[in-house]
């Protein structure tokens, strides 16, 4: 989160360290760039203050003195100035989209490579919907300073000096009747950003709640369908936008007001030079083609400024998306290497857990003083019933959480003192909840390879583990085979598929350490022994943990656990715990009763 703001660092409510961020961390790079449009910019606006300049001559020279061949020269001039001032711009907005998409795509980059460096305890508390929002819609407001900045603070300051020069050149008296209105518009102008800012942090919060609702409402839509809950959800999206409805009504309310404060300023002061001007040409102080100049200049002058302050309100909203990104980027991941972190390497196997104990929340215990120890290439099952802490302990190993208390140690050392990227390299994860992308089935597969090799995996490879895996016959009998694109999560394919192919990804990552969180528990009796086949391959001299609903799956394991509330209540092999009479008895002979039911039936 964010640390305490230096005072120095807030200017008129602009978070001045941000902006200071943005230019260092993406928008550096491109200073020649910006230079160059600078400098164009620049060209712009003294093109349009020298083109004001000549109303000066034409009414002078060209329409009370009438001389014609003065006003072809001069009209020659006007056409000139504005043929260049249109290629000026178009050359300042092909610079400026440049850096601008540029700058967002590397804040954008550096948000997603952020978000998935950080904890599993990190996506827990928040949301993929409000994540999303962050990266695309706060990502791309910061769009107004980064395009903004030349356009409005760089060309219409320029414009403004210029434009006023020339007022001052021909009439100082004069602009002093536009000064003595300045303080009045900086009070309210300052009044209307600490509303609009206000505004603004409503309306983007309530904008990520509805990216949030809308990607929870598409990726649930299964369980939406067959509760009959369209209409319900359809209500939910609709009070969210009357919310953001609302609350944007009151954004725009609040910069729209900015308009008639300068409008009404503006009338006062058009009124005031039009007053003076008048007398000042009657004293012969002022030529007609002069006042005509200096009225030009101030209608020039009018729009960049009046551009400038709606500009400082603009801002304040691309900096509460400023400081949502930024809020993102410094949150600090709960679980780090340390500094002398060592890889694991030449790995046996052996697992041992030492007085592990484990809270989500503080004062919340969810594993007290687990002791296990797993030798190397044999299996270890747990079992128990749902939220006794099973599948904490599994999330242990590859440390997605840190333990509160005790340690967990591979070959004799402190996986807190090993690399996070070495660690997980080691190990493999097949879960009952299978992940895939909206992929090719290959590439699906591949994907266990690694960063470094996923692209490179021969198909031979490809292939001996989707065999292993008891994959390919269905693989092959499918229209693209391996470029199968398989949607959404797998959508495309049946449960003992996507699993099959999730354990084909796990054979070909070859990790010495296997985690396998009730891989079986979801399929049915046909699917469940291509699985458990396909699993069986998979164990082969490898250290595996089991995490098992269906005991029968697990009597040949080395060693089985019961956890029961955080505890391990029994521990032995098949026969020895059916021995004891106990938990495991009393769960394994409940579930042979049910099954022997069901064959009855």
């Amino acid at each position: 989160m964010f640390k305490k703001k230096n005072k120095k660092e807030k200017v008129s409510g602009l978070n001045v360290g941000i902006l200071k961020r943005i230019w260092r961390d993406h928008t550096k790079k491109y200073i020649w760039a910006l230079i160059g449009a600078m400098a164009i910019t620049s060209l712009t606006a003294l093109t349009e203050a020298y083109s004001v300049s000549l109303l000066k001559p034409i009414f002078d020279n060209g329409f009370i003195d009438g001389d014609n061949k003065m006003l072809m020269l001069l009209c020659a001039q006007v056409i000139g100035l504005y043929f260049l001032k249109g290629w000026f711009y178009f050359s300042q907005t092909l610079i400026l989209s440049h850096i601008s998409t540029k700058t967002v795509q590397s804040i954008q980059q550096r948000v997603f490579s952020h978000i998935i460096s950080l904890d599993m305890g990190y996506f827990n508390k928040n949301s993929s919907g409000q994540m999303l929002s962050r990266i695309i819609n706060d990502c791309n407001a910061i769009t107004n300073i980064a395009i903004n900045f030349i356009t409005h603070i760089f060309k219409d300051l320029i414009t403004c000096v210029s434009m006023f020069g020339l007022m001052m050149f021909y009439s100082w008296k004069m602009c002093l009747v536009i000064f003595l209105f300045f303080p009045i518009g900086a009070v309210a102008i300052g009044l209307i950003n600490r509303k609009v800012k206000k505004a603004m942090f409503s309306s983007t919060q309530q904008s990520a709640e509805f990216v949030a609702q809308i990607s929870e409402s598409l990726q649930n839509v299964k369980i939406i369908k067959s509760y009959c809950m369209e209409k319900f959800e359809a209500s939910r999206i609709k009070n969210i936008l009357n919310n953001m409805f609302n609350i944007s009504m009151n954004v725009v309310k609040n910069t729209a007001v900015a308009t008639p404060v300068i409008e009404g300023l503006s009338g006062f002061i058009l009124s005031g030079i039009i007053v003076f001007g008048g007398m000042q040409i009657a004293n012969g102080g002022l030529t007609t083609g002069g006042f005509v100049t200096f009225l030009g200049a101030w209608v020039s002058v009018y729009k960049p400024l009046k551009s400038l302050i709606n500009f400082r309100v603009q801002l304040q909203t691309a900096m509460v998306s400023a400081e949502r990104v930024y809020d993102i980027i410094d949150t600090k991941p709960a679980i780090k290497d340390i500094d002398n972190a060592i890889d694991l390497t030449n790995v046996k196997g052996d697992i041992e857990f030492k007085d592990v104990c484990f809270e989500y929340e503080a004062g919340k215990p969810i594993l007290k003083n687990i002791n296990m120890t797993i030798p190397a290439g044999k299996t270890v099952a747990l079992v128990g019933a749902s939220g006794g802490g099973k599948t904490t302990i599994v999330n242990l190993i590859p440390r997605f959480f840190e333990p509160t208390s005790g340690q967990i140690l591979i070959d004799g050392k402190d996986i807190r003192t090993l690399s996070q990227r070495s660690l997980r390299e080691n190990t493999s994860l097949v879960s009952q909840e299978v992940i895939l992308f909206d992929d090719t089935i290959r590439n699906n597969i591949a994907y266990g390879k690694g960063e470094k090799e996923c692209k490179t995996v021969s198909d031979e490879e490809i292939i001996k583990a989707s065999k292993s895996a008891n994959a390919y016959d269905f693989i092959m009998a499918m229209s693209d085979g391996y470029k199968t694109k398989i949607g959404e999560k797998g959508v495309r394919l049946s449960g003992g598929q996507k699993q099959r192919i999730s354990i084909a990804r796990a054979i070909i990552k070859n990790a010495p350490i296997l985690l396998l969180d009730e891989a079986t528990s979801a399929l049915d009796t046909e699917s469940e022994f291509e699985v458990q086949t396909a699993l069986d391959n998979l164990m082969k001299n490898r250290t595996t943990i089991v995490i098992a609903h269906r005991l029968s799956t697990i009597k040949n394991a080395d060693m089985i656990y019961v956890i029961e509330k955080g505890h391990i209540i029994e521990e032995g092999n098949h026969e020895t715990l059916l021995a004891k009479n106990g938990e495991y008895a009393k769960l394994y002979n409940m579930q042979f009763k049910q099954k022997k039911e069901e064959e009855l039936k």
